[in-house]
């Protein structure tokens, strides 16, 4: 398996045969970079090119990747589509899907309403909004809804879909990012009112465009009510919540996108919590941490990453979401020290 990572961690560099490290700049990919790694290579041994998050704002290098591997994964014609979002939200009112109110047209009174771009991911594109400015290019104005963000993980055919799990987020707020990223857990427990919800909105988007493969639709949960935010429709990294020996959801995503049988398996029933860590400063990784068994997607030596970017995922599990969910703040106040620690001996 050949890898194509931003961060080229150490974590994707034991998993795979190679990995390239690719550029990533102003919301997007560096181009030049792939296609430089596969006019490099000799792609008739290569069965497709999986493709996860960061493809949203480019499905035009999606199409340019398909003209040389076919793609595991939508189409890049569902990614453009589901990810513009007037036409996301009105195939949702077209669908009888519930979404929080959206503009595409200068507010005159901004209170209450947030800025996003179309395509962004990992929240730092999210912002309060601002009256009487027009919008830039791809991006939109969406009502604030104030509740608990959710998702559901779930397997596609092109036909019929079939939930893996529920998950809960939450965000890490720093200094002009109110609504950053900060991590998910399995296995939450959401009112029947509001799976059911999710398992009726992701089978009406599985049948009106027919995706395929592993999917997330994200949502804000007010009580017993969804209110649907996006759709990913590529591999989420949420996948790894219900990774296991028994259950592998990668064979699960590339037999989905391939028409092969499905054998479904079963799933972990532990909690798992994802919480990202984020530089408290700008640090310099001359020598290798001693890094705990509970962290991943670790950087490699001489990494040097700026603050209030992401250094690792923390990870947890134990037997309910809001035991793991804790247990991944305690261990990232842990690893906190450690950073710091190394800083002074540094």
């Amino acid at each position: 398996m050949t890898a194509l990572d931003v961060f080229a961690d150490a974590d994707t560099k034991q998993a795979a045969n190679e990995v390239f490290k690719i550029g990533y700049d102003n919301g997007g990919f560096v181009s030049g970079d792939i296609e430089a790694v596969l006019n490099s290579h000799d792609l008739s041994g290569y069965v497709g090119f999986v493709y996860g998050s960061g493809f949203e704002t480019q499905p035009a290098l999606l199409e340019s990747i398909a003209s040389q591997l076919p793609l595991i994964g939508n189409k890049p014609i569902v990614v453009r589509n589901l990810k513009r979002a007037l036409q996301f939200f009105t195939l949702l009112d077209a669908l009888k899907i519930q979404h929080p109110e959206v503009s595409f047209k200068p507010l005159q009174n901004s209170e209450g309403w947030l800025q996003k771009n179309a395509g962004g991911s990992g929240g730092m594109h999210v912002v309060s909004a601002t009256s009487g400015v027009d919008l830039p290019k791809s991006c939109y104005f969406q009502r604030e809804i104030d509740g608990v963000p959710v998702s559901a993980l779930f397997l596609a055919d092109g036909l019929q879909a079939k939930i893996v799990g529920f998950n809960q987020q939450w965000v890490n707020p720093a200094h002009g990012m109110p609504f950053r990223y900060g991590g998910v857990v399995s296995q939450a427990d959401l009112p029947a009112a509001v799976k059911s919800q999710l398992v009726e909105y992701a089978q009406k988007l599985t049948s009106a465009v027919g995706l395929r493969g592993l999917n997330s639709l994200d949502g804000v949960m007010v009580g017993d009510q969804l209110w649907v935010l996006e759709i990913n429709p590529r591999l989420s990294s949420t996948f790894d919540l219900y990774q296991s020996a028994q259950a592998n959801l990668f064979d699960l995503h590339v037999n989905a996108c391939l028409g092969k049988p499905i054998v479904w398996p079963d799933f972990p029933k532990r909690a798992k919590a994802r919480e990202i860590f984020y530089a408290p400063t700008d640090l310099d990784f001359y020598e290798q941490i001693n890094w705990p068994e509970w962290v991943a997607d670790i950087p490699v030596q001489h990494s040097q990453i700026a603050a209030e970017n992401p250094v690792c995922t923390v990870l947890a599990e134990a037997e309910s979401a809001v035991v793991a969910r804790e247990l991944a703040a305690t261990r990232s106040h842990e690893l906190k020290n450690i950073i710091n620690k190394y800083r002074k001996e540094g």
